[in-house]
């Protein structure tokens, strides 16, 4: 999960490194409330504690694994979804 969220995270520095620079210029996306960037943010320090404690822990705490594993499937959701938002805006569909 750990790979997968990573390399998706990776992902989204593709079109920092086009070589139109102007290309973010054109993306539009309205978030209707504030919950739009506070929950996707704890997720992510969530994410980073967790990785923080499995880590330190060596992968010996099961309840700490699947937590971490379960996180990491909502953050990756939460960034499929607003990559589904953001790309055709960018392809300029």
């Amino acid at each position: 999960m750990l790979r997968v969220f990573l390399i998706l995270l990776a992902l989204s520095a593709v079109p920092l490194l086009n070589k139109s620079g102007n290309s973010l210029n054109k993306i539009n996306v309205y978030f209707p409330s504030s919950y739009a960037f506070i929950f996707p943010i704890l997720l992510f320090i969530l994410f980073v504690t967790l990785l923080v404690i499995m880590l330190k822990h060596k992968y010996t705490k099961v309840d700490i694994n699947w937590l971490f594993s379960l996180n990491t499937a909502f953050l990756i959701a939460y960034l499929v979804l607003l990559y589904v938002r953001i790309i055709p805006q960018l392809a300029g569909m």
